[in-house]
């Protein structure tokens, strides 16, 4: 079958192809740079006959000093700058005889001309060939499918690049960022609020807006006001629209708008009135418990993880209903898509590839019942396609979200109704109201949470002393999501980085914490100048001289007491054994990160 999706993904050579297809082109993409190649460089004429498909290898080998020629041509080509005839001489070579060379030229062509998803396409080839590890070829392969993922967003915000070495990707500056400005904006793929706010700030699951109400805010005290005193509240309290779902009562939106979009994107697949089995997950998220023996353990929502699978679904769903004329799949032949890696399902799964899952695959064993919601929920037979959710499968995109999932909301929060209310309570006229109401009142109410999955924002590394900060934003006026706000000044090429983790804390902490949830052992800047303890000096790592047992009543086993060594006075993070050697760490580096990070605002992710 031949088919390509709206992201440009690779697909498999359709058996059936029409004449007017180029036989050797494992892709569309690949198969209209060659026809644009033919037309507005070579002034091919359309129908020129077999010069149309790469040469497949049906008994007329190349021979060696051909193959050399044509090579060496494409080379001479690439030189010259001419991208397009230099490819077009790497794709004219049969691809059984295509050396290691072409496939990484032909990628590097690709690459420039900005046609991504066929860079990618021959850097993989070219790894395949080369039958070891390489990596620069892993590092380009890597340079091809980022660009290809994120290409829409770095022609929006053309003031970062995102680049890819041996250590990983990373967001850089092209320009002077200077502090306090925003870089970029970002949205989520996948949302969901927090179990430990859901019922008790209640939110649009779509837009995030806060749908606090009376009722809500007041609680029990709500249903002992007199009638007329309730009605007063109405009144002064903001307009808030409740739009429930039609068919379960789990759900409610801020507008009809809202409520569509839920319902088109994951909300027709897990509404308990078509798939009975999600009722135990809405029940659980509704408990506020985010930790429960055999169930669950972490702060995001596990409804985050049922709404991406839901819409990794429909997206295979929509993908194969619009090409079921062109690749004759049938829905209810539906558990023959995911047959192969080019077919729909790796297709919707793509959406996700950018995010990083990296944790301990047995800590499944240890919320065993939550796999079991979930293998039932999407073993249901309300589901339009068989996918198999199985334990790989479900911790793979656990920590997808684990390792990912960042905090926000819509800046209407819950506090922002609530201020409004009061401002509204105490205007001339209403000193009387507001004296009646003071008993009920509780002070200030707990704000909307969610966690997403934002696509360019995931890309920013840690560092624990981060140029950047994350701000909730909105985006739209009907979507919400985050900005990334400059620090400190950046110049072209620093990298933009936020913390994963809280900054207050001591470098042990921090590294330990880094290593168990993400897998890397911090070096970054601070950790660099910063030490673990003040027995052991941070700048010559000297220990500190052993000393007598101050308290004889306490034992120690064998490890010898020792005096603390002096701290920096101003950080309290870094310990000396001398004056010499403070001078030496605060010019090599020290008076660059020493201050008082307990007063440092936080940006780490929702985990």
């Amino acid at each position: 079958m031949s088919a390509v999706n709206e992201n440009g993904d690779r697909t498999i050579e359709d058996i059936s192809s029409s004449s007017d297809q180029l036989k050797g082109c494992t892709s569309k993409e690949e198969s209209d740079l060659i026809l644009r190649i033919r037309r507005t460089v070579l002034h091919l004429e359309e129908d020129s006959s077999n010069d149309r498909s790469s040469p497949k290898n049906d008994g007329n080998t190349l021979s060696a000093a051909t193959l050399d020629f044509k090579s060496e041509r494409a080379k001479q080509k690439y030189a010259a700058g001419s991208l397009e005839e230099a490819f077009y001489e790497c794709w004219k070579i049969p691809q059984e005889q295509r050396p290691l060379e072409i496939w990484k030229l032909g990628g590097e062509c690709c690459k420039k001309l900005r046609v991504f998803a066929v860079a990618q396409r021959w850097f993989s080839e070219a790894i395949h060939v080369c039958r070891s590890n390489n990596s620069d070829l892993n590092v380009k392969l890597e340079q091809a499918r980022i660009a290809r993922f994120f290409n829409n967003y770095l022609t929006q915000y053309p003031t970062i690049d995102i680049r890819v070495d041996h250590r990983g990707k990373g967001i850089y500056a092209k320009r002077v960022i200077s502090p306090g400005e925003d870089v970029f904006t970002d949205i989520p793929i996948v949302h969901a609020q927090t179990v430990d706010t859901l019922s008790i700030s209640p939110a649009c699951p779509t837009c995030t807006i806060s749908l606090l109400t009376p009722p809500v805010y007041f609680e029990a005290t709500w249903s002992r006001m007199p009638d007329k005193l309730q009605r007063y509240i109405e009144e002064q309290w903001p307009p808030i629209t409740i739009v429930p779902c039609p068919h379960c009562p789990f759900e409610q939106y801020c507008s009809e708008r809202c409520r569509d979009r839920a319902w088109k994107s994951y909300h027709r697949l897990l509404c308990p009135s078509v798939n009975p089995e999600t009722t135990e997950l809405y029940q659980f998220c509704a408990n506020r418990q985010i930790i429960v023996r055999d169930t669950w353990n972490s702060i995001f929502s596990p409804m985050i993880l049922a709404k991406l699978v839901a819409m990794i679904i429909l997206n295979i769903v929509e993908s194969v209903q619009n090409e079921t004329t062109t690749n004759g799949i049938d829905l209810s032949q539906s558990h023959l898509t995911d047959q192969t890696d080019d077919g729909p399902l790796e297709h919707a799964k793509e959406t996700f590839s950018e995010f990083i899952s990296s944790g301990d695959a047995t800590y499944v064993h240890t919320i065993p019942r939550m796999l079991k919601i979930m293998q039932n929920i999407f073993s249901h037979s309300s589901m339009p396609i068989h996918y198999e959710f199985n334990e790989q499968e479900f911790v793979h995109r656990f920590y997808q979200i684990a390792c990912n999932a960042q905090s926000f909301s819509s800046p209407v929060y819950a506090t922002t109704i609530y201020t409004k209310f009061l401002a509204n309570i105490r205007q001339r006229g209403k000193a009387a109201l507001y004296q009646v109401l003071q008993p009920f009142l509780k002070g200030e109410p707990v704000d909307q949470v969610f966690g997403g999955l934002f696509p360019l924002q995931s890309s920013l590394n840690h560092s624990c002393d981060n140029s950047c900060e994350i701000m909730d934003c909105q985006v739209t006026p009907e979507v919400a999501g985050i900005k990334v706000r400059c620090k400190h000044q950046l110049k072209p090429g620093d990298e933009l980085t936020i913390n994963y983790v809280d900054l207050a804390l001591g470098r042990r902490a921090r590294r330990a914490m880094l290593k168990r949830a993400y897998n890397f052992w911090c070096e970054c800047q601070r950790c660099a100048f910063e030490g673990d303890d003040a027995y052991s000096c941070t700048e010559c790592k000297t220990l500190s001289p052993v000393i007598d047992n101050p308290n004889s009543t306490i034992t120690n086993e064998n490890i010898p007491y020792r005096k603390p060594f002096p701290a920096c006075s101003r950080c309290r993070n870094a310990w000396y054994c001398s004056a010499a050697c403070q001078k030496q760490a605060w010019k090599q580096g020290h008076k660059l990160i020493c201050r008082d990070w307990t007063k440092e605002r936080s940006s780490s992710s929702a985990n």
